[in-house]
């Protein structure tokens, strides 16, 4: 007979291990998304234009270029 302790035990467990799984989804569906955002921006400055941007960002601070990129987009 399992006490009430583990009981609760195997119940917390089971929803950390969730938790866990549902917190790696998330990651992967924020992922999929960021990509979707990408090829999108690609396509509306063409790829050559996009290449040329992030290598001056490159050269710039990426975080300068990022919010510069933000104001205008």
């Amino acid at each position: 007979m399992v006490s009430k302790v583990e009981r609760e035990r195997a119940a917390l467990e089971a929803a950390e291990k969730e938790l866990a799984e549902r917190k790696k989804k998330l990651a992967e569906l924020e992922q999929e998304e960021a990509e979707k955002q990408l090829a999108r921006l690609v396509r509306k400055v063409g790829q050559d234009r996009a290449i040329q941007l992030l290598e001056l960002a490159v050269k710039v601070k990426p975080k300068a270029a990022v919010d510069a990129l933000t104001k205008l987009g």
